[in-house]
C-alpha cells in the first residue's frame, strides 16, 4: 500500500508538470478561465474547486510528506528571454526565489508580478526603474537592493531562447512518473502517523491546518530555518522577544517567557494546573491526554 501511495503521487506530479507546462493546450486555457491565472499561468488556490484540482493542490505542497517541497523544488524554471519568468517567484538565482531570499523587498515591490524581461527592460541596476517601492527605503533596505544587484549581475538573457520549465530529476529535462517515483521511494515519504491526531480536523479551517501540519514538519520560517535557507545571516537569528535565545520551532511556540505563556492562559482558562513540555511532540500528546479518555474530549482537546 506504501508503494501504491508513491505510485499515485508521482502520477499526480506528473499533472502539476503538464498545468504548468501546457499552458496554451485547450485544457489548460480552462484551467485558466476557472480558477485564473497570474502572468499567463493557471493560478494555483488551495480550498476551492473539484476534489482533483484540491488533491492536485495537496500533491504540489506535500502534504503529508518527509519533503514536503520534494515538487516545486525539482521544478524550476530556465530563463531565456526572460519573458514568462517571474521575477521575484520563479527561481531565477540560485535554489531560492528571490521572494524569499529577499523578503523584504518582496514585499516592499510594486512589481511582485513582473517578469525578468520587464525587470531587465527597466534597469534593475542600483537606481533603476525595476525597483518600485511603496515607500522610500530605509538605509539598511537599501543595502539590500544593492545585494540583489550584486546578484542579478551574473544572470544573462538570451533573446533568442524561449524560458522553460525544467524537471531537475531526470537527464530529459522533462518529468517522468518513473524519475518521481524513485525519488519518492528513496525517502521516508510518510511521517503523519506520529501527529496525525493534530492533522486535518474539520472543525478547524484549512489555513490553520496546514499550518500546523507545517509546524510539524519544521517548515514554517522561523529564523533559524530561515537562516539554513541563507536568508538570514547568524547574527539575525535572535528570538523577536529579545530574550536572547535562538528562535526555532521549540522556542517560539513553548520556550519563550513571552510568548509561550499563552499556553499557560490556556490552561487557566480550561481550569487546569499543570506544567507543559518544552518540546513540540511532548508537548501536544501531554496537552491532547488531558482531555481525559472520552472521544469527544481528546477531539476538543486536539482542536485547541
Amino acid at each position: 500500500m506504501k508503494r501504491l501511495k508513491e505510485f499515485n503521487i508521482s502520477l499526480m506530479g506528473k499533472w502539476v508538470w503538464r498545468v504548468l507546462e501546457e499552458r496554451d493546450s485547450l485544457w489548460g486555457i480552462v484551467l485558466r478561465a476557472k480558477y485564473g491565472e497570474e502572468c499567463g499561468r493557471v493560478r494555483f488556490a488551495e480550498g476551492v474547486g473539484l476534489i482533483w484540482w484540491l488533491h492536485l493542490n495537496q500533491i504540489r505542497l506535500g502534504v503529508g510528506l518527509a519533503d514536503a517541497t520534494w515538487l516545486v523544488d525539482n521544478i524550476v524554471r530556465q530563463v531565456g528571454d526572460g519573458r514568462t519568468t517571474l521575477f521575484w517567484v520563479d527561481l531565477v538565482l540560485g535554489d531560492i526565489p528571490l521572494a524569499t531570499s529577499f523578503a523584504r523587498l518582496f514585499e516592499l515591490s510594486k512589481n511582485k508580478l513582473a517578469t525578468v524581461s520587464e525587470m531587465y527592460t527597466l534597469g534593475w541596476g542600483v537606481g533603476g526603474e525595476a525597483w518600485k517601492w511603496r515607500r522610500r527605503l530605509f538605509v539598511w533596505e537599501e543595502l539590500l537592493v544593492g545585494e540583489c544587484v550584486e546578484r542579478l549581475s551574473i544572470l544573462v538573457l538570451q533573446v533568442s531562447l524561449a524560458d522553460r520549465w525544467v524537471w531537475k530529476l531526470h537527464p530529459s529535462n522533462k518529468y517522468t512518473v518513473q524519475s518521481a517515483y524513485t525519488y519518492l521511494t528513496a525517502v521516508d515519504v510518510n511521517t503523519t502517523e506520529d501527529f496525525h491526531h493534530f492533522l486535518w480536523l474539520k472543525a478547524v479551517s484549512l489555513k490553520v491546518n496546514i499550518f500546523v501540519w507545517r509546524l510539524f514538519l519544521n517548515r514554517l520560517a522561523t529564523k533559524d530555518n530561515l537562516r539554513t535557507g541563507h536568508v538570514l545571516d547568524v547574527s539575525q537569528v535572535s528570538c523577536a522577544a529579545s530574550c536572547g535565545a535562538v528562535e526555532d520551532r521549540d522556542h517560539l511556540f513553548f520556550k519563550c517567557d513571552h510568548y509561550g505563556c499563552l499556553w499557560l492562559l490556556i490552561s487557566h482558562w480550561l481550569g487546569i494546573d499543570t506544567v507543559l513540555h518544552g518540546d513540540l511532540y511532548a508537548h501536544s500528546y501531554q496537552f491532547f491526554a488531558l482531555g481525559g479518555f472520552s472521544k469527544n474530549s481528546r477531539t476538543t482537546f486536539s482542536i485547541i
